[in-house]
């Protein structure tokens, strides 16, 4: 069974992404767990867990969207060989921005939808599953019961909306999970986030508490790739490289 918890406090978004995972997982058993009440996505995703009864545990933000048909095949493909599964992370860890480690060390993809539009964010998709990753970002998450038996989400140190990801999927590392990035799992994810000043607070707190865990930048200033397209049909194209069929 596959649980797949959804914190939200608007209704719109909640009805939309329940009829969209109610697509994606058509003919598997699967529930749908929800806190409209979180005072913070640690806390409600800890909530949620405790009622939560599938195997395989998903944590989705609300306002994301799957675009490939296979995503469910291709979910359950790769949690054959990880523990914990992301869209987009690190194999190393220098703090708090897990996308701050530069390439070589970041994978995955995700879109954002523009005014007009979309922009594909590419960190790195040289094959359809990275291995051995250290830290992954909280968008969408799929772990093993074990995992969030062990792990849980820390809501006493990030109380809010910000860390609460790098925090718990490092930890995860920490204990032993394998942890891998599915660059194959396609999704739209309709906000960039907010790097404002409680995002900076909880980013220092993530360095002290890891302070000797962390490993140490050593490369120059980084770009990473963006491209902007027009149509869902070139969304999908740019997200599926020719490499992975080879």
């Amino acid at each position: 069974m596959i649980s797949i918890i959804i914190c939200s406090i608007d209704p719109d978004r909640f009805r939309a992404v329940s009829e969209m995972y109610g697509r994606v997982f058509a003919g598997e058993s699967f529930e749908i767990v929800a806190i409209h009440d979180a005072q913070g996505l640690a806390e409600g995703y800890n909530r949620a867990v405790t009622a939560a009864k599938g195997d395989l545990v998903i944590f989705s933000h609300d306002d994301v969207e799957v675009l490939n048909a296979d995503f469910k095949h291709r979910l359950i493909d790769h949690m054959a060989h990880a523990d914990l599964v992301g869209v987009a992370g690190a194999t190393r860890v220098i703090g708090g921005a897990w996308a701050s480690n530069a390439p070589p060390y970041v994978f995955g993809q995700i879109a954002h939808q523009r005014e007009k539009g979309f922009e594909v964010i590419l960190w790195g998709v040289p094959k359809r599953r990275i291995d051995g990753i250290k830290v992954m970002d909280g968008v969408f998450l799929c772990a093993r019961r074990p995992v969030v038996e062990k792990v849980k989400f820390d809501e006493t140190t990030f109380a809010g909306f910000h860390l609460y990801d790098v925090d718990f999927t490092f930890r995860a590392f920490l204990a032993g999970f394998r942890l891998a990035v599915g660059c194959d799992l396609r999704l739209l994810h309709f906000s960039s986030g907010r790097w404002d000043r409680s995002w900076r607070h909880d980013e220092n707190v993530f360095r002290a508490k890891f302070h000797g865990r962390l490993e140490t930048l050593d490369c120059n200033s980084h770009r990473i790739a963006g491209v902007d397209v027009e149509t869902r049909e070139e969304l999908l194209e740019v997200m599926s490289p020719h490499w992975w069929d080879r």
